[in-house]
């Protein structure tokens, strides 16, 4: 049988293990909050579901970090799955490798694109990357996972899994397979086009929610904030082309039009149409993953999101005025200088 190590019992990874280990998987949870590890070894894991669609409630297995040293008594694991924060993404991978069987793999299941990362540790053959295209979730309490966005479906994988190299192999069948118990899940030929379609989903939305305190839907429905999350999300399209990659359709916009929606007044209305759509499609409560660490008083992954983007685009000439903005607003909110609020959308220029 597969033995499955997830690193991060958070929103994804608490998600998709919860699924696994309800199918049968031999699936092992590794965490670093106390109170969290706590609930789920007496009451087990929790997920509900958007109009009950991927609930669940399951007994888990989950170790403490502090506890994994243990592990070296039991047989290797085949995949482990790194979910937790960017900036976290090194020791994580470090912890877990001792763990692996030799012919294991890790697998990024996170935001940003970590993979380079990973593999530095890990090895190139070892890595495999996900693009977690359709999941909004959130870890709202110990032991609870709350989904906010609808399953995806075989037009619109909610997860695409990939080998970095770009060719269709067993083993990423085999993880889709694992991951398909929780979302639909497609082996994709195209990693890192992916991995950027989705670093522009977040890009566009998690600062601009992280920035202002509003909701996903709030945003949406802000003239000031939508016109910001069409900038950053044209800008970001366009530096992942410069960096010639090929781009997939993702979160429900079509990326020739968000390119050209910065200059472009007919392709600006139908991506407008497009994001209202999306907004409608989710629940009133989501909230991306930056907004979220923002309410609860922690750093943010804004260095690996939109911090990324700028860097990436001064490489290739391409104007990322506005991620970097966006970038240093939301650390200087981190820090306690500002407080999220709308008025801080008239710090960036434009």
């Amino acid at each position: 049988m597969t033995r499955v190590c997830i690193v991060g019992a958070g929103a994804v990874g608490g998600y998709v293990g919860a699924h696994m280990t309800r199918a049968g998987i031999d699936t092992t949870f590794v965490d670093a909050w106390p109170e969290h590890v706590v609930h789920m070894r007496d009451k087990g894991l929790k997920v509900e579901g958007m109009n009950g669609a991927g609930s669940v409630q399951t007994p888990v297995r989950v170790l403490h970090v502090g506890d994994v040293p243990q592990l070296v008594r039991e047989q290797p694991f085949d995949v482990a799955f790194v979910a937790v924060k960017a900036y976290d993404t090194e020791w994580a991978t470090q912890m877990i490798l001792p763990y692996l069987a030799p012919t294991g793999c890790v697998v990024s299941l996170q935001n940003g694109i970590n993979e380079h990362a990973i593999a530095a540790i890990a090895g190139w053959e070892r890595t495999l990357g996900c693009s977690v295209s359709a999941l909004a979730a959130e870890l709202v309490e110990p032991g609870r996972i709350v989904r906010n966005s609808p399953l995806g479906d075989d037009k619109k994988a909610g997860i695409r899994i990939g080998e970095l190299h770009g060719q269709i192999t067993p083993r990423a069948e085999m993880i889709a397979g694992l991951l398909a118990h929780g979302d639909t899940c497609k082996v994709t030929p195209n990693l890192w086009g992916e991995r950027w379609s989705k670093l522009t989903i977040n890009a566009m939305r998690n600062g601009v929610c992280a920035l202002t305190g509003m909701t996903g839907k709030q945003r949406d429905t802000n003239d000031r904030a939508r016109e910001l999350t069409i900038r950053l999300g044209s800008s970001c399209v366009r530096v992942g082309r410069a960096l010639g990659l090929s781009l997939e359709p993702v979160g429900g916009l079509d990326l020739d039009l968000l390119a050209r929606a910065e200059d472009d007044g007919a392709a600006r209305e139908a991506i407008t149409q497009m994001i209202m759509a999306v907004a409608n499609s989710r629940s009133d409560a989501q909230r991306p993953s930056m907004g979220q660490d923002i309410r609860k008083g922690r750093r943010t992954e804004t260095d690996y999101i939109n911090g990324l983007v700028a860097r990436r685009g001064a490489e290739v000439g391409v104007d990322v005025t506005c991620h970097r903005q966006v970038n240093e607003i939301i650390k200087r909110i981190e820090k306690g200088e500002f407080a999220p609020h709308p008025a801080l959308l008239e710090q960036i220029a434009g």
